[in-house]
């Protein structure tokens, strides 16, 4: 069916202008969650260490990194603001993109936008267009490419990577076939590393090969023109059941980006629907965690395949571990990153606590839906909570994560320059330099 072509075509034609307002705004959404995680995540261990190679290799200064007093190279700026902004699994998702979007996405785009001193509309229209892309490719894909092993964050990544790029560079539709075909032989990223520096490294690796792959287009060079749907080609290789009209499916009209997930647990998204399931319990039924003789909790078996940790040893073990995501939550409501510490995870109240709990497989539940079963002092409750069908208020969502990036913005920059840079990234359409704009994260 020439997906890859049909793809290119799409991502070429399509100009800002062709975007629908709602589309826009959910953009500017995106934008200032990945922000607010990458701010936060740049303070990170396993950052200092991405750092310091980064520094030993060298690189133009062409762009900026975020959270930190540095430039480098547009490739490197790409790695590092890519894993920054993972490394705390607090950024948003994407059933359709079968992992994480914004984490492939922005970190290339900004670097090249910054670079080239691109407007914001420009910036805006190549997001969008790598989201739809990425979305497209996995829906082609089916949800077994992720069950079988990959991390979509990744594999997925370096196609929206390379085709958000690609447009912001102006490539034409020949050029974009390349991109992608040079992004899709580049594509890793395993699941069996979750838990580990290398699952936020996948973002940056992403973010970094579809950067790479269409600068290297842009400059005439060449990769095969069906990446996507050929013999021995990426869906072949990477899925057992795939369908290439999937991807075609209402293109340019149905926009996916309308269905992006914010995270406000900084954990697995597997993880959230037991927590807001524990905390409607909480709040509802005013029961108090030392009341818990035992809990079952009821999650479908993807669910258990990446947020299955029933012990976890370290933080970032925690953030996979439903148990104690679930035990974290009920004894101190705080579920953002200082949820996921050393001395959270061995506090001897939740080590207690998440003995009492037992993780159930249960093939009558969606994907990212939870029932908590539990038995207190005289009584029994149960709870169901789906996080696809929970739809936010659109003024709701965007006073969350305007509060999400004020709280996690906090540990760089005062609240004037945070609400400066609120007002900047909701007009962000109106910004003619992200070169200039950037100069409110110096």
């Amino acid at each position: 069916m020439e997906a890859t072509r049909k793809l290119a075509a799409y991502v070429a034609g399509t100009q800002f202008q062709d975007l629908p307002a709602e589309v826009v705004r959910e953009a500017k959404l995106c934008f200032l969650d990945w922000l607010a995680v990458t701010l936060a995540g740049a303070r990170e261990a396993d950052i200092d260490s991405l750092a310091q190679v980064v520094a030993l290799v060298g690189g133009e200064p062409q762009a900026s990194v975020i959270g930190r007093p540095v430039k480098t190279s547009i490739l490197n700026v790409a790695l590092l603001n890519g894993m920054s902004s993972h490394v705390l699994d607090f950024d948003d998702t994407s059933v359709e993109f079968l992992g994480h979007p914004s984490v492939t996405l922005f970190p290339g785009i900004l670097a090249a936008a910054e670079w080239r001193r691109e407007s914001g509309r420009a910036f805006l229209a190549a997001y969008v267009l790598g989201y739809e892309t990425g979305c497209r490719v996995a829906l082609a894909a089916s949800p077994n490419h992720y069950l079988a092993g990959w991390h979509g964050t990744s594999t997925i990544g370096h196609f929206a990577a390379a085709a958000g790029t690609a447009k912001l560079l102006g490539l034409d539709a020949d050029q974009l076939i390349h991109a992608l075909g040079t992004a899709g032989t580049q594509a890793s990223g395993l699941k069996a590393v979750f838990g580990t520096s290398c699952k936020p490294f996948h973002a940056g690796k992403a973010s970094f090969d579809g950067l790479l792959a269409a600068l290297l287009a842009q400059r005439g060079f060449t990769s095969t023109g069906d990446i996507l749907e050929g013999q021995k080609g990426f869906w072949e290789m990477f899925s057992k059941d795939w369908k290439s009209e999937d991807a075609l499916q209402g293109l340019g009209v149905q926009w996916y980006i309308l269905r992006n997930n914010y995270k406000f647990h900084a954990s697995c998204y597997g993880t959230h629907a037991p927590i807001e399931a524990a905390l409607a319990l909480k709040r509802v039924e005013g029961m108090e965690a030392r009341q818990i003789r035992a809990m079952d909790i009821h999650v479908s078996r993807p669910m258990l395949d990446v947020a299955g940790k029933e012990r976890p040893e370290s933080g970032l073990e925690a953030k996979f571990s439903i148990p104690y995501s679930v035990a974290n939550a009920l004894l101190n409501r705080d579920t953002g990153m200082n949820a996921f510490t050393e001395e959270r995870v061995h506090a001897p109240e939740t080590v207690a606590l998440q003995q009492r709990i037992r993780l159930v497989p249960d093939d009558t539940l969606a994907p990212f839906e939870a029932e908590i079963r539990l038995d207190l002092e005289g009584r029994s409750l149960r709870q169901t909570f789906n996080m696809l069908e929970h739809v936010m208020d659109p003024r709701e969502k965007e006073d969350k994560i305007v509060g999400k990036f004020l709280a996690l913005g906090g540990l760089a920059f005062a609240p004037d320059r945070l609400e400066r840079i609120v007002a900047r990234v909701l007009d962000l359409e109106a910004e003619e330099d992200m070169a200039a704009w950037m100069a409110l994260l110096s």
